[in-house]
């Protein structure tokens, strides 16, 4: 679902994650929200700053690996730091799309990203893949004959079973060329339960976000192959020394990339050489 009114008396997840990140962009509401998790789960925004830090680690493992193309499925508003950024410091052609279905994350994003030539914002259900991929603003930035990297971060816990989260998945991934990455983080008790309960008790009257182990989501990428370290906490994804102080004792979230597809090999000529 799009939503594309606004209530500023409900917390939206982007305005939430965007307060815990130090950021301007949310509502009373959504600090109260933010503030209530706070007070069940002390370091749930030393694991939101963990989580920034590891965007940034993927990021670059994508450019390292030669992609120049991404697609940012639910990912809020682009504040400093984001994508487009971390990219363009490697390669100023590099290309990004953002897509939101929240309404102030997508006028935000809008109005951020205005007069850009290689970044836009997408106002879309990312649950809904064939919208997404087929939308005038992913095919005139994206090209899909080279490779893509999908960037499906804190928001496939969103996800329903009733939304069929491997059938999404897989339909973007089967939309990528060869060499294509996804990258993928997702809420979870199994590291930490008590404070991860403590927080699905203080979230508003709605559905609960889905709280699956690694090796439920690991069954959600067919034939995609997890580079390593594999599926681990946020902060344990490849750290740099900097990355040390934001390890926090109760992780709430594990983070994982994934080759969606191998650059085959060439094939060899007729004469066997």
């Amino acid at each position: 679902m799009i939503t594309r009114t606004l209530d500023l008396d409900r917390p939206s997840d982007a305005r939430v994650h965007d307060y815990m990140l130090g950021g301007g962009s949310n509502f009373a509401a959504d600090r109260a929200l933010a503030r209530r998790i706070l007070a069940q789960a002390p370091y749930a925004r030393l694991e939101a700053l963990a989580a920034r830090n590891c965007l940034r680690r993927m990021m670059r493992t994508c450019l390292d690996q030669g992609v120049r193309q991404f697609l940012d499925l639910g990912s809020g508003i682009p504040i400093a730091g984001s994508p487009h950024e971390i990219a363009a410091e490697a390669d100023p052609a590099a290309r990004v799309v953002y897509v939101d279905n929240e309404q102030i994350a997508a006028t935000q994003g809008t109005l951020l990203l205005a007069g850009s030539e290689t970044a836009v914002m997408l106002h879309a259900d990312v649950r809904d893949p064939e919208s997404v991929l087929a939308a005038e603003e992913t095919r005139r930035l994206l090209d899909f004959d080279q490779p893509v990297a999908v960037l499906l971060l804190g928001v496939l816990h969103q996800f329903g079973e009733h939304h069929q989260p491997a059938e999404v998945i897989r339909h973007y991934t089967d939309a990528l060329a060869p060499g294509s990455l996804l990258a993928l983080s997702h809420f979870t008790d199994e590291f930490a339960p008590k404070p991860a309960h403590d927080i699905l008790a203080v979230l508003p009257d709605c559905p609960p976000p889905a709280m699956r182990d690694r090796a439920t989501v690991l069954s959600y990428l067919g034939d995609a192959e997890p580079l390593e370290p594999g599926a681990v906490p946020v902060a344990d994804w490849r750290p740099e020394p900097g990355d040390a102080d934001l390890r926090s004792p109760e992780p709430l979230s594990f983070a994982l990339l994934a080759r969606t597809a191998p650059t085959p090999p060439p094939h060899p000529n007729s004469s066997g050489i």
